[in-house]
Parts: structure tokens; sequence; C-alpha cells
């Protein structure tokens, strides 16, 4: 993944030479995935569940997606809290 934190950082060096405002870059990857849900301690049977509200996030803002997550998925609040931590900016 060194490689690829590399480019992105160049990618970054670039767009700040532009001078063009503010801008976001957002990271999809099946491990950062992984990883968020087994440290916000979600069962893993619940993976694509989650993804599916998190993928929302674009389109709805985070007090419905955690709302989605809590009430239709079977994610507990605390477990919400924790992925709040790393899907919100």
């Amino acid at each position: 993944m060194i490689p690829d934190a590399e480019v992105l950082a160049v990618i970054i060096d670039i767009l700040k030479s532009l001078e063009i405002g503010k801008f976001v870059i957002k990271l999809n990857n099946r491990k950062l995935l992984d990883a968020m849900v087994d440290l916000a301690g979600c069962e893993r049977r619940k993976f694509k569940a989650i993804c599916s509200a998190i993928d929302k996030l674009d389109k709805e803002p985070w007090s419905k997606v955690r709302e989605e997550l809590t009430l239709q998925k079977g994610v507990t609040e605390e477990q919400a809290d924790k992925l709040a931590v790393f899907v919100q900016y």
C-alpha cells in the first residue's frame, strides 16, 4: 500500500499547486472497509449490509445512514459511533 500512498501524496501536491481551493479525496478499498468493520466490533456476516448503508453517504447525511445501520442492519449504537469516526469528514 506504500506505492498507493505515494501516488496520493503526489496527487495532493499537484492539486495544492493548482490553487483550486479546498478539495476532498475519497478512498475506497476493501481492506480499509474490512478494517473499519472489524475495529467497530461489527459481525463479519453484516459486512455487506454495513457497506451498502455507508455507500449512501454521498446522497444522505450520516444521521440517516446511522439510523439505517442501527434500526435496519442490526448494528449497535456503539458500533455505529465507532464507524462514524472512519466515515465522517
